[in-house]
């Protein structure tokens, strides 16, 4: 009787899962092993099935995009949408499908959600937010051998692939006009300090303001909910310190309607008083007027990126991506001075 890959996964004394990645030339498999299970099915002249091999590597033409969707999202965070909005682009071009994946809902833990996914079969790769992923993900990932790209760089060394935006560099962008338009005292109106992509640009404002030889104050950053009120009455405390700030920083565009509100309030001239400039076009920096300087950065871009790197994933699932793209350009506008 033909070997089968039971025989040889008992004795090599691994896995079937990993029998299947020698025999499909797959990733995360040491050479030791891989070396033994060659010997073993060597020795028992094993011939892989062909019509198997070629089941096991069939394709879904679909993808999964895993996040946390909840009513109200789209308000507090339309970077997510720009970026589907671009995935589902580039892979539309390549006769791709994209679905979501909720890893918040039924009561399952994101692991449990993830797994059940991957062992329906009913895609051939993932997206995932970095927020998500943790070291048992990680292995989780790396078990299944599961094409992926995160988006966002994950706060553990990890070999997973993975995308971003470099908000560091974006927030010395945004300090190094401030300052150049004659602005010394800057403050950073921020949001909650779970919110990963806030601090990145916070450190990013930190160590601008420390490469200028300016002092970056406590009592000159705040941290906020998504509630334009709350922004209000954050900003005007900010404008009430005895040396109240030249210039500010908002770390989004619902940031900068609170704090434009809390400037005019006072009856202080923007720009020739106060200097403001925010981060995102969308959704609500055009509503307001003057309309604020902005620091964009294309995440429908980025978007597109992560869908055609994770496409190269599948076609070569040992292939490494760990990279920053959607580099910030600068659009002037009426809050800010031009010198």
């Amino acid at each position: 009787m033909a070997a089968t890959i039971h025989d040889i996964a008992r004795e090599a004394g691994v896995s079937i899962a990993t029998v299947s990645k020698v025999i499909n030339n797959k990733a995360h498999v040491s050479p030791e092993t891989r070396k033994k299970v060659l010997q073993v099915m060597e020795q028992l002249h094993y011939t892989p099935n062909a019509s198997a091999a070629n089941l096991a590597r069939r394709t879904s033409k679909n993808v999964l995009y895993a996040d946390r969707f909840y009513k109200g999202l789209p308000y507090e965070n339309p970077h997510m949408f720009d970026i589907i909005c671009g995935v589902s682009h580039e892979l539309s071009r390549k006769g791709y499908r994209l679905s979501l994946l909720n890893l918040d809902s039924c009561g399952k833990k994101p692991e449990a959600a993830l797994e059940e996914a991957i062992l329906s079969r009913v895609a051939d790769g993932i997206i995932v937010s970095s927020a998500f992923v943790t070291a048992r993900m990680e292995r989780l990932l790396l078990k299944h051998d599961f094409p992926q790209i995160c988006i966002g760089e994950p706060q553990f060394d990890t070999i997973l692939s993975w995308i971003d935006a470099n908000n560091t560099l974006s927030s010395n962008l945004a300090v190094e006009h401030l300052v150049s338009t004659g602005c010394r005292t800057l403050a950073f109106m921020g949001g909650r300090e779970e919110d990963r992509i806030f601090m990145d640009r916070l450190r990013g404002f930190r160590t601008a303001m420390e490469r200028r030889g300016l002092e970056a104050k406590e009592e000159y950053i705040t941290y906020n909910p998504p509630d334009v009120e709350a922004i209000f009455q954050s900003a005007a405390a900010l404008l009430g310190l005895p040396v109240p700030p030249d210039g500010i920083i908002c770390t989004n565009s619902l940031m900068a309607v609170g704090t434009m509100r809390a400037i005019q309030s006072r009856g202080l001239d923007i720009p020739g008083q106060v200097s403001m400039i925010a981060f995102d076009d969308h959704p609500y920096s055009l509503m307001v007027s003057p309309q604020p300087t902005i620091i964009d950065i294309d995440l429908f871009s980025l978007g597109v990126h992560a869908g055609n790197l994770l496409l190269k994933k599948i076609r070569d699932p040992a292939m490494l991506v760990q990279t920053y793209t959607a580099l910030p350009r600068l659009l002037l506008r009426g809050t800010t001075r031009v010198r």
